[in-house]
């Protein structure tokens, strides 16, 4: 009797042991989080910020120097074309303009006169009371007289410019928005080097000058809708359209790897607040594509795999038989009759996870814009898919054809009713 109590014990242990070991064999579940797949609207936009700035604005500077003796407005001022906004001391300028007057009436008596004597020498040249010679001589000065007068001429003209330019006006309809001189400072004219006195603008209409990535920037066209949100009016959007995109380059940080190349796009607004002030940082989405009713999934479902794993079942590590040599982490190996089939480089092919019963499978998929969240899948899914968006780590790294599947609830339970442990 106690021999076969001995015996019933072993075999106990024995079958203890092989069950354990079954167990333990067994695969263990993935656990993962999954949703159908659905028609979606996928909107593709770029980002950018900038700076708003008036569609036309005038800098105004003086063209001869002088000290403002007058200023006739305030920053802020609306201002009408052709009106005063400033006057230079313009004692200097009249004094000048009397000087070229006085020289242009001496010219012009001194032509008078010899003009007459022009005609007087004619007359005895004809009666051959004087020599050829002679005459010449006479129309050279009455040539000198009259190309003195012509200078007389212009220099009175441009003392009278002068003059005028001391009186400055309004070029443009707008609000003075850049007041940079006050009355009793220099303005110092000059034709090649403006010296501002103030900016004028139009703020009727307003525009935000963005600078977009090169990588962007090719997807960016002409009259693309935009959303501009402006810093300084928080919670609300406002609408602008692309009207210029800008074809030289402005880089910053050349030769470093912190370079970044951008190019210039303004965006016209078609909305203007009374809030709005020139200079105003804003914040701008160019909807360069949209697609309707097209298939979407979330961007966190899209993974990559290498093109031998998706269908093939891989081994993690092995080793050649011809050779012995351990294969790297860039090489997969494809058990055949003879052997292992080496792969040196490996084409990645982007997949997305779907459940088949208790089991993923990767489905090979072709992507074609993108939104902030959603890819949209021009081949491999279809409505009512279940895909698998989650986790990370499952989606990265876990997850193949054919693993094991457990999906977790929305309320943190999987599918047995247990809470999942938190790590």
């Amino acid at each position: 009797m106690k021999k076969w109590i001995i015996i019933g014990v072993v075999i106990l242990v024995v079958g203890a042991i092989v069950v354990l070991n079954i167990l333990q064999k067994k695969e263990k579940a993935i656990q993962v989080q999954t949703t159908k797949v659905k028609l979606a609207t996928i909107e593709s936009k770029v980002s950018a910020s900038g700076t708003i700035l008036p569609v036309t604005q005038v800098d105004i500077s003086a063209n001869v120097a002088g000290e403002i003796i007058k200023m006739n407005v305030k920053e802020g001022e609306f201002v009408n074309k052709g009106q005063v906004l400033a006057q230079l001391d313009k004692v200097r300028y009249e004094a000048e303009l009397d000087r070229a007057k006085s020289v242009y009436n001496s010219r012009k008596s001194s032509l008078k006169l010899t003009k007459k004597e022009l005609k007087r020498n004619r007359a005895l040249y004809k009666a051959k009371n004087i020599s050829e010679s002679q005459l010449d001589q006479v129309v050279a000065n009455y040539e000198i007289e009259t190309n003195n007068l012509e200078q007389a001429k212009a220099s009175l003209d441009q003392a009278e410019d002068n003059l005028n330019k001391t009186t400055i006006f309004a070029p443009i309809s707008g609000t003075v928005i850049d007041l940079r001189k006050e009355q009793g400072e220099i303005a110092m004219g000059s034709t090649f080097q403006a010296d501002i006195i103030m900016s004028v603008g139009d703020l009727t209409q307003m525009e935000v000058e963005v600078e977009v990535n090169e990588n962007d920037v090719v997807d960016v066209s002409i009259s693309d809708s935009v959303d501009i949100e402006i810093d300084a009016i928080p919670d609300t959007s406002f609408k602008g359209i692309v009207t210029e995109i800008a074809h030289s380059a402005t880089s910053s940080g050349a030769g470093t790897q912190e370079s970044v190349t951008n190019y210039d796009v303004v965006v016209s607004m078609l909305e203007i607040p009374k809030e709005l002030r020139p200079g105003m940082s804003a914040a701008v989405e160019i909807l360069t594509e949209k697609h309707e009713n097209v298939i979407g999934v979330p961007i966190q479902s899209i993974t990559v795999r290498p093109e031998n794993r998706v269908n093939i079942q891989m081994k993690k590590e092995f080793k050649v038989d011809n050779n012995k040599r351990e294969m790297g982490k860039d090489t997969v190996g494809v058990k055949e009759n003879s052997g292992y089939k080496m792969y040196s480089k490996e084409k990645m092919l982007e997949v997305a996870f779907i459940i088949v019963g208790d089991t993923a499978k990767a489905i090979p998929v072709e992507i074609g814009i993108a939104s902030e969240d959603l890819f949209e899948i021009k081949s491999g899914l279809s409505v009512d898919d279940e895909i698998v968006t989650g986790s990370h780590e499952a989606l990265s790294r876990e997850l193949q054809t054919g693993k094991l599947v457990e999906k977790d609830s929305k309320d943190g339970k999987n599918k047995h009713g247990n809470r999942k442990e938190r790590r």
